[in-house]
Order: C-alpha cells, then structure tokens, then sequence
C-alpha cells in the first residue's frame, strides 16, 4: 500500500509540473510584449516631444522672421521718411549756402569799400610820413605808417584770396608801393599805441574782423606787435598769465592735460607749476635749485631713494637735493614719500649740517601728505614731521600714512593737524599701542583704515566724524566706536575680519543711507546690530571652514537677517559661506525679493545639486501617487524674482575631479524661461577662479548662450557630442519626471 501510495504521489506531482511550465511558457511572450510596448510608447512620448520643440522652434522662427518683416518695413519707411527730412534739410542748406553766398559778396564788397576809404586815410599818412622823412623828428612816425601798411596788407591777403586789396586802392589813388627793406623797422605795442594816427586806424576796424584779421597774423612773428593790439590775451605778462593758470590748475581735481595743448608756450609755462618735483639719493642740489627758481609757484614734492640709487653707497653729497627742497617747504602742495632715507643713510650730524638754513621751514600750503611705505625713524624725518605738526594749515586735506611709526610720531602730540582731513588712508601694521585719532576728525568724508589699534571711545566721546562720513573701509580694525552712533551721510561701508575683543555683547548702529554693505569674518552676529533700511547691495562672507559651523551660519544669517524681521532687504547679495545643501536649500526659502545671487565657493563640488535644482519650477502631480502622471500644474522656484545668478568658484577641477552640473545650468535657464519673462534669468555667469576677471556668461538675451556653455565645457574637458547628449538627458528627465522622483518608461 506505501509503494502504491509513492507511486501515485510522484505521477499527481509530474502530472502537476506539466501545466506549470506549459503556463510560464505561453506567458513569456506576453511579458516581452508588455515590456516592448512599453518602451514603444516612452519611444514614441519622446518622438512626440521631439516634434513639439520642433515646431515650437518652428513657430518661433516664423516670428522671428515676422518680426524681422515688420522690422525691415519699419526701417524702410524711416529711411523714406529720413530721406525726406534729409531733401528738407538740403534745400534749406542750399537756401542757407546762397544767403551766406550773398552775404560773403557784400562782405567783400564792404571790405574793397572800406579798404579804399582806410587807403584814403593811410595814403595821407604815408604821404605826410614821405614828405616828413626829410625831417628827423618825423621819421619814427614814418616807419610805424609803413609797418602798419605792411602788416595790414599781410593780414588782409590772408583774409581774401585775392591780390592784396590795401596794394590796388594805394595804386588807384598814385601812392607809390612801399619799398622792401632787408631789415624794415617794426614798432613796439607801446609804441603803435603811443601813436594817435595809428590808434585811429586799428580804432575804426570792426570787432568781427580783427579776429579773422588776427587770424591771418598769427603765424607772422614779426607783426606780433599789432597781434598784441586786437588779440587781448596775447597782452597779458608772463607773470599774470602764470597766476591765471596757477589759479585753475590749484582749483581743478585732475591734471591741466587740457591747458598743456593750447600752445607751446601754454605748455612750458603749465609744466611749470605743475610738474612733480622728484628727489633722489643723487638728485643734484643744483637742479633742485634751478627747478624751484624757474617755478615759483607751489611745487609737488616726491620723495624716493630708490629711484636713482642702484649700487651707489651714500655718502656725506647724497640726499643733498632733499635739504634745498626744504629750503622751500613754504611752497610745498604736496608730498608724497615713496621711500626715505634711514638713520644709516643720513646720521645726525649731517641732518643738522643740511638743516642750518631751514630753522624757520614752513608747510603752510601743503594739501596732500602720503607716506607709502614703512619708514624708518631718523633725524631728518623726526624734522619733517615737527614741521608738518607745527605749521600745518587748514588747506591739508588729504592724508595716507603706511607707517606706522609715522602715526605713532604725529597722532599723540600733533592731532589738530587732522582736523581739515577728507581723505585719510591708514595701513597700520606693527603697533601694539593704541591710536587716539578719531576724536579729531572733524571734516572726514573718506576712512579707509587697516590693522589700526584703537581705544575704546564710550557714548560720551564726541566723534565729530560720524556727521561727514561717506565711505568707510575698515580691516582688522576694532569697530566698537561705530556701536550707539547713527551714521547720516554714510553711503558705503565695508568691514572685514573685524576685532571682537572690544565689542560690546550688545552692538547696534544705524546707517540711514548706507546703499552697499560689506562684511567678511567670524561670526556674523554682527550684522544683527546693524540698521540699513536703504541697502541694495551686501556681501558676506563667513571665514569658518568647516560645513557644520557654515550651516550653523547660513541658517542664522537668512533667518535672523533676511527672515520676517527683514534687518537687511537688499536686492543683491553676494555671500561665500561653506555649508550643506540642505542649508543652502533652506537659506533660499528667505530670498524671495532677491534679483542677484552671486553665490562663492571653495571648489565645484561644495554646491550640491540640489540647491540648484531647487531654482526651477517644479511640478507638481495629482494626489494619486500610485500611478504615472503628467504634471497638472508647476510650483513656484525658489528665489522667483531672481534675474541674475553667479557662481563663484575659488579653485577649478584637479586632474581626478568631473564637473557635471552643465545640465542643471541648462534647466535652470530653460525653464524659469518658460516660466515667463518676470523668471527669466538676465545673466548666470560662472568663475572658475576667484581672480577670474571674465567669467563665462551662460545666457544671452534671456536664452541659452551656446558660447558661454561652450567655453564652459572645454574648461571642463568635455567634448561637445558629449555636452549636446548630457543637456537633452537632463531635460527628458525633468519632462518625465514623476512623482516619485524615477523615470518609468512603461506608463
């Protein structure tokens, strides 16, 4: 009975087993049919999408070429109608050109009239000058007729080009031509005007015509006396012309180019007064001297041992050029000192050698004083600076100091020398002491200040300063003093790597009109005390390397600065902070106002990319997620008024690295295009270095810049085939994308 009950088991299991396989068998095709068709249809999706930008481009084109149509007609009628207007003015020039014509020939006619009335005149002269030849009392008065004669004839030859007029109405009348002598006599202007024949003569031309007659003059040196009588400022002297020009370059913010070109002597006499005044390690006391004698005006003085040193050793002759200035420190408008020389250069004695003619050295007219390198103290520059401390005027108002032992002379014992002060540069470095400056400010418009120590000034210390104030640069620098002060007039502001240790735990300050802000360091709790309703650019950048401390950051700085409580509402930004993307991702969700974006990194692959991702449009699927859907509808980006967008990279791909974030940048312009102009981006421009002058800019005229993207990917080391696959993969991506994020070929 077991055997049998076997045996029957095993023939139920083989019969069972036959329908089984006969079954998987028969539904294999039907599988691969499934599977065939579904890619038949994502095939076909993709054909049909294919043909939809084909004839989208299609369409566009045709615009284009409407557009163009209308364009082209458009010009042609303004060409005709430019033409007409074009007719109308050239009647009108016709018309002008035979009234002037006309006017020309009475003019002519006017002057043959009134030449022959003038020739009456001058032909009695010049018989009464022939016959009183005879007489010596008369025979100066003779040759000042026949200078003018001359001289009137050379003028009015070059007025009309014919044969000189004053010739024919002489001969008319039986006056003989004047004979050409090898040194004829030519009267002074003194003289020509002592005259009263003469006077009468010059008197009685018209005012149009002595300057075309002084026109016709002005290359004949030796009727230069009769120029000097119809050309006014031809009358001025030297000295008097000097202090005119003197006067306008002393007023003028730039070089007098301009004043330089009118004339060779124009040019002379500028670079006179002008021309910097260069002293040397072997600068010759004599030039200086002969320099200063021929200038007597206010001199710029430059100071440098550098620029003619070379391997020459100083000896007891250097630097002798530098006393002779001194001499004339009185007229001193500015110095700028490059380099100085040390104590080993110039030693005590011969200081006070070279300074016994200087005891009563002024620096009365001195308005600009620029220290540029680190100088070391000496006698000579201790004399200098005393002088500067001691007779420095009101006029000083622009002050750069590199030194800081040169601060450190002047600050303490010579302060009110600041007090006129615009413009002042300071780059401190090496001090340990404080520099009590800023409560004598008084007129200050410009600081710019780096490494400088400063005290700590309390509420009740007058800043005069904080009232004039308009650009402030500040680096290492302390910046309690600006806390519990209202800047008015200040209208940009940059701080970096701020000094903490004196800042108070609660810091605010308030700038009413500050239009662009800038701050770099750590940490960025400082912005929360600061006030700038009028802002329209800030940058920030967080000097903290690592992504934790960098999230930390970000999420403060959006939420705290451009959250709700909206501190700061600036319309571009420009921020370098490392962190995550889900940071930056949430950093973004507070930037909806934002119109620039530029955004720093240390490498291409600190930027996820999914922060860039989240800049399109996204869409949105029905509620039921078990099936594949077409989007109904497309979310808002982040960042919706964003129309330009930068990235800033600091370094670029090493040998092992791969940039693949070309085709999000091709999404991003794509579809926030498609969103309509007020999402198109204007710019999207990539540096692949921090000094990158000209970075590559990825859109043009609000569309896809194919040579931007171009310079990119060889950049890159992508090939172009290789582009072209990358950006239509990542747009089928994002048309079939579902909601789940996967791309599935058979719904």
């Amino acid at each position: 009975m077991q055997s049998e009950s076997g045996s029957g088991g095993n023939e139920y299991a083989r019969v069972r087993e036959v329908p089984i396989a006969r079954r998987a068998e028969e539904r294999i095709p039907t599988w691969a049919e499934a599977w065939a068709q579904g890619w038949a249809r994502a095939r076909g999706w993709a054909r049909e999408w294919v043909r939809t930008e084909a004839d989208a481009r299609v369409a566009e084109a045709q615009a284009r070429e409407e557009a163009q149509a209308r364009k082209e007609a458009q010009a042609r009628e303004e060409a005709q109608a430019r033409e007409a207007r074009e007719e109308a003015q050239a009647w009108e020039w016709a018309q002008a050109q035979e009234a002037q014509a006309q006017e020309w020939m009475q003019a002519q006619e006017w002057v043959r009239t009134e030449v022959e009335a003038q020739a009456e005149v001058w032909a009695r002269v010049l018989a009464n000058a022939h016959a009183e030849v005879r007489a010596q009392a008369a025979a100066q008065g003779a040759a000042r007729a026949k200078a003018l004669a001359r001289a009137l004839a050379v003028g009015l030859a070059g007025m009309v080009d014919e044969t000189p007029l004053l010739e024919l109405a002489l001969n008319k009348r039986g006056v003989r031509p004047l004979a050409v002598q090898s040194h004829p006599y030519e009267p002074t202007y003194a003289e020509a005007l002592a005259d009263l024949k003469i006077k009468a003569i010059l008197d009685s031309i018209k005012p149009d015509y002595r300057n075309r007659l002084a026109r016709a003059l002005w290359n004949h040196s030796k009727h230069f006396w009769l120029t000097q009588i119809i050309v006014p400022v031809t009358r001025l002297p030297p000295e008097l012309l000097q202090s005119i020009l003197y006067t306008i370059i002393s007023d003028a913010s730039g070089p007098p180019l301009g004043l330089m070109l009118v004339c060779k002597h124009w040019y002379t006499t500028v670079t006179g007064i002008w021309a910097p005044l260069k002293l040397g390690t072997r600068t010759p006391r004599d030039d200086v001297t002969r320099k200063m004698e021929r200038n007597q005006w206010l001199l710029d003085i430059v100071v440098d041992k550098e620029i003619d040193r070379g391997d020459f050793t100083p000896s007891e002759g250097a630097y002798e050029a530098i006393f002779a200035a001194i001499e004339a420190s009185s007229r001193w408008r500015s110095l700028v000192v490059e380099t100085f020389p040390g104590l080993t250069d110039l030693p005590e004695h011969l200081v006070n050698s070279g300074l016994q003619q200087c005891s009563n050295a002024t620096m009365g007219r001195l308005k600009t004083f620029k220290v540029k390198s680190s100088c070391e103290m000496s006698p000579l520059l201790d004399r200098l600076l005393r002088i500067l401390g001691t007779t420095a005027s009101p006029e000083l108002t622009t002050v750069e100091i590199n030194s800081a032992n040169v601060i450190s002379f002047l600050a303490p014992a010579y302060s009110p020398i600041f007090r006129s002060v615009k413009v002042l540069t300071l780059d401190i470095s090496g001090t340990h002491n404080p520099i009590d400056l800023l409560p004598h400010l008084y007129q200050l418009e410009t600081l710019a200040a780096s490494h400088l120590s400063l005290p700590t000034y309390g509420h009740g210390i007058h800043l005069p300063f904080v009232n004039t104030l308009r650009h402030l640069r500040l680096r290492a620098v302390s910046i309690q003093w600006m806390s519990g002060r209202t800047f008015p007039v200040l209208e940009s502001c940059a701080i970096r790597f701020p000094l903490h240790h004196h800042i108070p735990h609660i810091f605010g300050t308030t700038l009413p009109n500050c239009k662009h802000l800038t701050f770099q360091g750590y940490p960025l709790n400082v912005l929360d005390g600061v006030s700038a309703h009028e802002i329209i650019h800030l940058s920030v950048k967080s000097s903290g390397s690592f992504k934790r401390r960098g999230d930390w950051q970000l999420d403060w700085f959006s939420s705290q600065i451009l959250g709700e409580s909206r501190r700061l509402a600036p319309r571009s930004l420009h921020i370098g902070i490392e962190a995550t993307s889900q940071a930056w991702m949430n950093a973004l969700t507070f930037m909806p106002h934002l119109e620039e974006l530029v955004i720093e990194n240390t490498h291409p692959s600190s930027l996820g990319v999914k922060v860039l991702r989240s800049l399109i449009a996204q869409p949105v699927y029905a509620s039921n997620t078990g099936a594949t859907s077409a989007p109904e509808e497309w979310g808002a980006p982040l960042c919706p008024s964003l129309r330009r967008l930068g990235l800033k990279y600091h370094r670029w791909l090493r040998p092992s690295e791969h940039f693949d974030l070309i085709p999000d940048f091709v999404s991003i312009i794509w579809w926030r295009q498609r969103q309509g102009s007020n999402r198109a981006l204007q710019s999207f421009r990539v540096w692949t270095r921090s000094d990158q002058e000209d970075p590559s800019e990825l859109v043009e005229e609000s569309g896809i810049s194919f040579k931007g993207f171009k310079r990119l990917a060889d950049e890159s080391g992508i090939k172009g085939e290789n582009l072209l696959d990358l950006v239509l993969m990542r747009l089928m991506q994002v048309t079939f994308k579902t909601p789940g994020g996967s791309f599935n070929p058979s719904s």
